[in-house]
C-alpha cells in the first residue's frame, strides 16, 4: 500500500513539473526565435498555406504550377495524389488555421509554439514512463528543442511535419502508459494517434512499424506480438498505407525531388545529419562501453538487425529528398536517438559519476551552439524575408514595368516561383510572371520533371531576350545573395556608372541598373565571439534589375520632336 501511495504521489508530483519545462522550454525558444514571428507569409512552402487562404485569387500559371488544382482543401488533395503524397489530416489542418487566423501570419506561426510545447510535453512524458532522471530528461529535451530540425517550428511550413511528430510522441506517450497501468483495453487510443500521426505525413507510415518491433524486441515484458496492442497500431498504419499505394501505383512514382546524388552519398550525408544534429549516439555509444562486459550477444544482434532495417528504411524514404536543406525529413526517424539517448543518460548516471559529467558538458555545450545557432538562423531567415518583401514592395509601385522576369540557375522551375506569384497576387500585382534559366541545358536526372506540367506553368524567356532593356524587372529569386555574393555562376558589379552581370564567365552589360534589396543580421560566429568581436555583421537579400525601356524614350523623343 505504502509503495502504491509512494508511487501516486511521484505520479502527481511529475506531471506539474513536465508542463513547467514544457512551458519554459517554449518560452525559451520565444526568446531565441522572436524574430520571425512578425514576419509575413515566405515565398517558400508558405505560399501553399497563402493560397489556401485566397483561392479566389490565385492566377492560372500558379494553378497551373499545381497541377490544374485550385488551391482549396479540396484542390490540395488533387494535388498530393498527383505528387504521391498522402497528407489529408495536414491539409485539414492548415485550412483549420486558415479559418481561425485568417491573414495573421503571427498566429499561424504561434500555432507552431503550441505544437512545440505539446511536443515536449509527450516527449517528457515518455521519459517518465522509463524512468528517466528529471536531470538527463531536461538535457536530452533541451537537445530536442534547439536542434536541427527545429526549423519546423519557427518557419510557416504546412504542418506535416511538427503536426504528425506531436501525434507520434503522443501515441507513445500514451502506449507507454497504457501499458503501466495494465489498461489493455484503451490500446485503442494510441492506434487512433499512430493513425492520425501517418496521415499527417507518409513518412510516419514506416516508421512506426519499426518502433513496434523495438518495442517487441527490447521493451516489452510479454513476448505476444500478436496481442492487442500490437495488431490494433498495426492496422492503424495499414490503411494509411494502402491509401499510399493506391496513389502511387495511381501515378507510378512516389513523392520526391529529383537529384544527381548516388545512395553513398546519401547515406553519408543522413549520417553527417544525425550526428551534426545532436551528437545523438555519443551516450548510448558511451554506455555500449560501459557496459561491454555483461552485454549478450543475442541482445546485441538484436539491436544491430533493428537498426540495419531502420536505416535502410530510411534511406529508401529519403532517396528522394535534397537532403543538403531538407533535413526536417529525418523527423520522425530522430525521434528514436533522443529516446536511447534518454535512457543511456540514465544510466551512465547509475554507472559512473565521472562519464555522467562528461556527458553532460558535452550535451551542455551542444545545447548552447545549437541555441546560438538557432538565433542566428531565424536572424538570416529574418533577413532574408524582409528585403524580398522590399524588393517585391518596389516591383509593385512600378506601374509603368510590362512584365517580369524570374531568373535562376536551374534549368527546371522551382518552388519559390510559385510563391512568388501567389504574393504578386495576393498583392494585385497582376504582371507577367516568365521564367528564365541560366543554365545551358536540363541535366539527365532533371530531364524527367522537365516533362510535367509545371514546368510549363510559368511563359519561359530565352536568357538573351532577358535583358533586352524594355522596362521589365529581372528578379534572382532563388538564390538570396550573402554580403553580395550570389555564386559562383552569376556576379554583379559596376564600372564607372555602368552596371554589369557576369553569367557563367560571360559579361553582359546591363542598360539599367541593379540592386541588391538586403537587411543586416548578426554575424557573430563562434570565432568572432572567442575573439570578442560582438559587432559583426552579415546581409541577406536579392539581386533585382531594372531595365531601360528604350521603347519608351524613344516615344518620348518622337513626342518633343527630338
Amino acid at each position: 500500500m505504502w509503495i502504491y501511495l509512494s508511487e501516486t504521489m511521484k505520479a502527481k508530483a511529475t506531471l506539474p513539473y513536465n508542463l513547467i519545462i514544457s512551458v519554459l522550454i517554449t518560452v525559451l525558444f520565444f526568446i531565441a526565435t522572436h524574430k520571425v514571428y512578425h514576419l509575413p507569409f515566405s515565398y517558400g512552402d508558405d505560399h501553399r498555406a497563402l493560397a489556401m487562404l485566397h483561392p479566389d485569387k490565385a492566377s492560372a500559371p500558379y494553378k497551373a504550377a499545381l497541377y490544374g488544382y485550385t488551391p482549396d482543401l479540396k484542390g490540395t488533395f488533387g494535388i498530393d495524389a498527383h505528387l504521391g503524397r498522402f497528407r489529408p489530416l495536414t491539409w485539414a489542418y492548415d485550412e483549420l488555421l486558415c479559418k481561425i487566423c485568417g491573414d495573421n501570419s503571427y498566429l499561424f506561426r504561434l500555432s507552431n509554439l503550441v505544437i512545440l510545447f505539446f511536443s515536449v510535453f509527450f516527449l517528457l512524458g515518455i521519459f517518465t514512463c522509463f524512468k528517466i532522471d528529471r536531470l538527463s530528461s531536461l538535457i536530452v529535451v533541451a537537445v530536442y528543442a534547439f536542434g536541427r530540425n527545429n526549423e519546423t517550428w519557427w518557419t510557416l511550413i504546412p504542418p506535416p511535419q511538427d503536426l504528425g511528430e506531436m501525434l507520434l510522441l503522443a501515441g507513445i506517450y500514451s502506449w507507454l502508459y497504457c501499458r503501466k497501468k495494465g489498461v489493455t483495453s484503451f490500446y485503442l487510443l494510441p492506434a487512433l494517434l499512430f493513425f492520425l500521426a501517418d496521415i499527417s505525413k507518409e513518412s510516419f507510415i514506416f516508421c512506426i512499424p519499426i518502433l513496434l518491433l523495438t518495442d517487441y524486441l527490447f521493451f516489452n515484458p510479454n513476448k505476444k506480438i500478436f496481442s492487442k496492442e500490437y495488431l490494433l497500431s498495426v492496422l492503424a498504419s495499414l490503411l494509411p498505407f494502402l491509401g499510399l499505394l493506391a496513389i502511387v501505383l495511381h501515378i507510378h512514382k512516389l513523392y520526391s525531388y529529383s537529384y544527381p546524388e548516388s545512395i553513398l552519398s546519401i547515406a553519408i550525408y543522413n549520417a553527417f545529419q544525425f550526428v551534426g544534429a545532436a551528437a545523438f549516439f555519443l551516450a548510448p555509444l558511451v554506455l555500449l562501453v560501459l557496459m561491454r562486459k555483461t552485454l549478450e550477444r543475442n541482445f546485441l544482434i538484436k539491436l544491430v538487425v533493428v537498426f540495419a532495417i531502420w536505416g535502410i528504411v530510411q534511406l529508401v524514404l529519403l532517396k528522394g529528398i535534397k537532403l543538403d536543406d531538407q533535413h526536417h525529413y529525418l523527423i520522425p526517424w530522430l525521434i528514436y536517438p533522443f529516446i536511447l539517448t534518454a535512457i543511456a543518460f540514465s544510466e551512465i548516471r547509475k554507472l559512473s559519476g565521472r562519464w555522467y559529467m562528461a556527458m553532460m558538458v558535452a550535451y551542455g555545450a551542444a545545447i548552447l551552439l545549437f541555441a546560438k545557432n538557432t538565433y542566428a538562423n531565424t536572424s538570416s531567415y529574418t533577413a532574408q524575408l524582409q528585403a524580398y518583401y522590399n524588393m517585391i514592395d518596389t516591383v509593385q509601385k512600378d506601374t509603368a514595368a510590362p512584365e517580369i522576369v524570374y531568373l535562376g540557375d536551374n534549368a527546371c522551375l522551382g518552388d519559390w516561383i510559385n510563391g512568388t506569384r501567389i504574393i504578386m497576387d495576393c498583392k494585385d500585382i497582376k504582371k507577367e510572371l516568365y521564367f528564365a534559366t541560366t543554365a545551358t541545358s536540363i541535366p539527365d536526372w532533371e530531364k524527367n520533371y522537365a516533362t510535367h506540367s509545371p514546368q510549363n506553368a510559368f511563359k519561359h524567356m530565352p536568357l538573351d531576350s532577358v535583358f533586352y532593356p524594355d522596362g521589365k524587372w529581372v528578379l534572382l529569386i532563388e538564390n538570396p545573395a550573402k554580403n553580395g555574393i550570389v555564386n559562383d555562376s552569376i556576379v554583379f558589379y559596376k564600372r564607372a556608372d555602368s552596371s554589369f552581370v557576369k553569367i557563367n564567365g560571360k559579361e553582359r552589360y546591363i542598360q539599367g541598373r541593379y540592386y541588391y534589396f538586403s537587411m543586416p543580421y548578426p554575424g557573430r560566429s563562434v570565432g568572432d565571439i572567442l575573439r570578442g568581436n560582438f559587432n559583426a555583421e552579415n546581409r541577406k537579400g536579392f539581386y533585382a534589375i531594372k531595365l531601360d525601356d528604350l521603347r519608351y524614350l524613344y516615344e518620348l523623343r518622337l513626342g518633343t520632336g527630338c
